[in-house]
């Protein structure tokens, strides 16, 4: 067993004796030990009564490196046809994180759930289980006690969209030592850009076996949205939203945390003061809560704003009463963003992490997100002119000079172009993983 494997092994141990603490402590985080715990039997009770036939594993942590990997992983899926006895290969999907299981519609998986402990004997029993001819890892997540078991199993390994972010624990001297065997077991390495690449092989990665691929996600977002706007989807929310009156644009919040809610109501009430136009906010919380979205229907009216709930509308349109519409439903956002003039994405005000802005780009408007993150796309984003990085106090200078539609339309065109320039990462990632696909 290597030196990851050995320290992944300790801390899970460490984490089940602490178990009991950890229910009063951190609930959460209890529930997540608990799935693993039950992880194991679930796969292999569903591996005892598969289909025969080829069948990937792919691993990532949450929704948004899975939703990275589905374009190749449909690619590939969709050329098994000449398999044995046609079968198309079967897929596992396993996530981390509870919000994997949005991208689940996009994988089609024959199974889905959280992975193993990363210890050895439950590893070892869930390959022998569900007896994989291919482990893929999504982006970020690459563990090491589970390389280690396909390394056992003689299943070859990959990871697809790699990348290592700045200031990742991962790149120390020490993690650099711990991990160094696992990064080095992988087959196939696909990264996501030139620096990704350089920063995979000081981990670990063997040359030959590295190939800079680009970025899934790109794909992902010129397909959903293109989606959108075909089926009609898009267009059906724009007629449902309405607008806040006839020369109003529409700024499009996604993810948002009550940090973005609140400097979006501040930045929406400074720029009417100031003479500007009355931005009609649609704001789509990360975690649309019963609870949360009482808190913002009340904020928003103790404001003055005119606030309704997106499933209050109903067939009729919102019409000019209504100043924030307050988006409660999940999984939707790729249309959402279409239906705007602009967007804003939650997260890059503190604490929680920028979330996803190829998907607004992909719609063709212009990004507006706060400056405090760590994603790459999000600065070159910024470079190419389809992001606006704007900090709380700055947002309503940025929304009055989105209110020019020449200008819009320059950053929108911006957007959408930087999208397509980086897109092709999903047919280069099925050819990087062709030779391992299992037949």
């Amino acid at each position: 067993m290597n030196a990851g494997a050995r320290l992944t092994e300790a801390a899970t141990g460490v984490a089940l004796a602490a178990a009991p603490l950890l229910r009063r402590a951190r609930p959460d985080v209890a529930r997540a030990l608990a799935a693993r715990r039950r992880a194991t039997a679930e796969l292999a009770a569903w591996g005892r009564s598969r289909e025969p036939g080829p069948l990937v594993w792919l691993h990532g942590a949450s929704a948004g490196e899975l939703l990275g990997a589905a374009a190749a992983m449909g690619r590939l899926r969709g050329s098994r046809s000449g398999s044995r006895a046609g079968a198309r290969a079967q897929l596992v999907v396993t996530h981390g994180s509870p919000s994997g299981g949005a991208a689940l519609a996009w994988l089609d998986p024959d199974h889905s759930g959280p992975p193993p402990l990363d210890r050895a004997r439950d590893c070892d029993a869930a390959l022998a289980a569900v007896r994989p001819g291919l482990l893929v890892f999504a982006k970020l997540d690459v563990w090491p006690g589970l390389v280690a078991a396909a390394g056992r199993a003689g299943v070859p390994a990959a990871l697809i969209n790699g990348a290592v972010r700045d200031g990742s624990r991962r790149s120390g001297a020490l993690a650099r030592r711990l991990f160094h065997a696992s990064y080095a077991r992988l087959d196939a390495v696909g990264a996501a850009t030139p620096e990704d690449a350089r920063r995979l092989e000081a981990l670990g990665a063997r040359p030959e076996a590295l190939a800079v691929t680009g970025d899934g996600a790109f794909d992902l977002a010129l397909e959903r949205a293109d989606r959108a706007r075909d089926d009609g989807s898009a267009a059906s929310f724009r007629e449902a939203l309405g607008a806040a009156d006839g020369a109003a644009p529409r700024l499009v919040a996604g993810s948002t945390w009550p940090a973005d809610d609140r400097a979006l109501l501040d930045a929406a009430a400074a720029v009417r003061r100031g003479g500007g136009p009355g931005w009609q906010l649609v704001i789509a919380p990360h975690q649309p809560t019963a609870a949360h979205v009482d808190a913002l229907v009340a904020s928003c009216a103790a404001r003055g704003e005119r606030p309704v709930r997106w499933s209050t509308i109903g067939d009729a349109a919102a019409g000019p009463d209504a100043s924030v519409i307050i988006f409660d439903e999940v999984g939707r956002l790729a249309e959402l963003y279409a239906a705007g003039d602009a967007a804003y994405v939650g997260g890059g005000l503190g604490g929680t992490g920028l979330h996803n802005v190829l998907e607004p780009a992909a719609a063709g408007v212009p990004v507006v997100f706060g400056p405090r993150h760590d994603r790459a796309d999000a600065r070159a984003l910024a470079s190419a002119g389809g992001g606006l990085v704007s900090p709380a106090g700055a947002l309503a200078d940025t929304l009055t000079g989105l209110a020019d539609p020449l200008r819009r339309r320059r950053h929108a065109r911006a957007a959408r172009a930087f999208v397509e320039a980086s897109a092709g990462a999903a047919a280069r990632t099925a050819d990087l993983l062709r030779p391992l696909w299992p037949s």
